[in-house]
């Protein structure tokens, strides 16, 4: 079996979101120090110095851009190590179960709990209904995107909906995907 997940990842996840951490919060360390640079500059002027603007100008324009670089790197890049992170954690604790399929075809990826999944249909027996449903596995856009053909058949364990590792079994010939047809 193909194991996507290993310990590792988890330990590499982990430190990746530290360092983003320590990066941002180097970040508000210059931030403050130059405010603080700034409030002591403009305490210690004269009364009457043309000199007075230049701190609150500075202080205005450093406090927009921080407030821009924090959204952007905490909206964006801490949020989605941070969510990669979580993924990564719950796999290796949460219930895990085995399926048996068909794989159908391959979809458009998708952005899912803040993480960029590949997504794969596969066609698995309801045994309820007595018919093949869809089912959309997905598979996290880091790790390398399995290359499977219409008709093969998989054996694949998941956690959620989400493949932690794989093994081909057969090939179905006769198999066709319903959409294409």
């Amino acid at each position: 079996m193909t194991i996507l997940y290993e310990d590792a990842d988890l330990i590499a996840v982990y430190k990746q979101k530290k360092k983003l951490f320590y990066i941002y919060l180097l970040f508000v360390l210059a931030y403050a120090a130059i405010c603080i640079w700034a409030i002591i500059y403009y305490v210690n002027l004269p009364f009457a110095d043309p000199l007075q603007a230049l701190p609150k100008w500075l202080v205005f324009v450093i406090t927009c851009i921080f407030i821009i670089f924090s959204y952007i790197y905490l909206g964006i890049k801490y949020h989605r190590v941070r969510k990669y992170y979580k993924l990564v954690s719950y796999l290796s604790v949460g219930l895990k179960s085995v399926n048996h399929s068909i794989f159908v075809r391959y979809e458009e990826p998708e952005l899912k709990d803040g993480v960029d999944y590949y997504v794969l249909t596969m066609s698995e027996w309801n045994k309820k209904k007595q018919e093949y449903l869809d089912r959309k596995i997905y598979c996290a856009k880091e790790k390398p995107l399995p290359q499977f053909e219409c008709g093969d058949k998989l054996c694949y364990l998941t956690q959620g909906n989400v493949m932690i590792g794989y093994e081909i079994i057969g090939h179905d010939d006769e198999f066709k995907d319903p959409k294409k047809s």
